[in-house]
């Protein structure tokens, strides 16, 4: 039964990811292209990840009812109004003898040109338009300065004419945001008369939609049932705390999302009913049972997700698996009052079992909403937990176990950024 369960579960996951690609829509910002001849045509680009940005622009201009992909070398450029991402037809290298025509995205323009290619390359340009390259990768993984040297030479000596250059570069983090630092030093000491102009936003005004990663913080109640042993069925309701973060892959395939979140709740649940049993000829015996469970638990949970845009309104769905900690106390009394004949027998049971942390393997799925405000946004969640393996219990001085198993819904609101 728990091969089959499991089995179950990763299928769900699995026709999730298969269905992706079929909700998936361009992910379209207003943007222009540049011509061959020097004319701006307006209208939407479909708005990909660098890698793909390099090799082509998909393109509808304002009227037009079909979009066109331009390669690179077919138009002079393209280019996103909303953050100020521009790319330009460039030959780059590709090898130490062969080169390659691509959309280049265009950094930095000035005395010293700096352009990155896909995710990973930069290029430096001087005034005389010879380039230097370089792999940030690469350079991150440097494990000797003779290695680190071996990449960045042409670099370093493309901007030996200015030592605050040089060290940047040489001695900073290989990164896009200190090697624009590198260009910006060689403009200011080696151009005096020159001039620097960035073509990419600044962080603190990137566009909501397009960062990557937004956390958020919700507060909720959830209906749990739990189950005892093979027929104890008892229900109870808590408050749920929960924090984490959706990081949102929109260049990637447009909607898609991986949610990452932690929650904490401090649930209770009872039973108390009176029951009556007819045995031997003159024999009654009324029982009275009252269970009592509380437990405390702590889940980090993992999962995909898909996000709709409906007018002002986002839709998403979502869906993945739990890892649980918790400790649970569970108490257990009976009362039985037999009437034999003329004689009377009582019988008074009482245990209490607990345990102080256990693990168990869960999975969510739900749905949820999303108002957009101008600095935040408020989150309205669904969502249903089941346990599909189970929590053991020491249940007597034997150490015989029996397990809680979990199904339940939680309601809850909070913000996201």
């Amino acid at each position: 039964m728990k091969h089959l369960l499991k089995m179950r579960y990763a299928l769900v996951l699995s026709l999730l990811f298969l269905s992706l690609p079929l909700f998936a829509q361009q992910n379209l910002r207003e943007g222009y292209v540049i011509t061959l001849q020097g004319d701006t045509l307006q209208g939407v680009i479909d708005y990909r990840t660098a890698d793909i940005n390099t090799k082509r622009c998909v393109f509808k201009q304002d009227g037009a009812d079909e979009f066109k992909t331009y390669l690179p070398g077919e138009i002079e450029g393209y280019r996103f109004i909303n953050n100020g991402i521009y790319y330009i037809s460039k030959e780059v290298k590709v090898d130490d003898y062969n080169k390659e025509l691509v959309f280049a995205e265009y950094v930095l323009h000035g005395s010293m040109n700096l352009y990155q290619v896909g995710s990973d390359e930069m290029v430096l340009e001087n005034e005389d338009g010879k380039q230097a390259y370089f792999s940030l990768e690469k350079s991150r993984n440097a494990t000797s300065n003779k290695e680190l040297r071996t990449e960045m030479q042409n670099v370093l000596s493309i901007l030996n004419k200015s030592k605050k250059a040089t060290n940047i570069i040489w001695g900073q983090d290989k990164n896009r945001d200190n090697t624009k630092r590198a260009v910006k030093a060689y403009v200011e000491e080696a151009c005096p008369d020159g001039y620097c102009e960035a073509y990419e936003y600044k962080s603190n005004n990137t566009p909501k939609e397009d960062r990557v990663i937004h956390p958020w913080a919700k507060l909720g109640n959830k209906y749990t049932q739990y189950k005892i042993w093979t027929d104890e069925t008892f229900s109870g309701s808590a408050p749920q705390i929960s924090a984490g973060a959706d990081f949102h892959f929109n260049r990637l395939i447009n909607g898609l999302m991986l949610n990452l979140g932690v929650t904490y709740e401090s649930g209770k649940a009872s039973k108390d009913y009176n029951t009556l049993f007819l045995g031997e000829p003159s024999v009654k015996l009324n029982g009275h049972k009252i269970y009592k469970l509380s437990l405390n638990q702590f889940d980090i949970m993992v999962g995909p997700g898909y996000q709709f845009k409906t007018g002002s309104l986002k839709t998403n769905i979502k869906i993945g698996g739990i890892y649980r900690l918790l400790s649970s106390n569970f108490n257990y009394s009976e009362a039985y009052y037999a009437y034999r004949g003329e004689k009377y027998d009582n019988s008074v049971t009482t245990k209490d079992y607990s345990i102080k942390f256990n693990t168990q393997y869960s999975f969510y799925a739900g749905m949820g909403i999303e108002y957009p405000l101008k600095n935040f946004s408020i989150i309205g969640d669904l969502q249903y937990t089941y346990s599909y393996n189970s929590s053991l219990m020491q249940v007597d001085d034997d150490k015989n176990t029996t397990r809680i198993k979990q199904n339940g819904i939680c309601l809850s609101v909070g913000i996201k950024y």
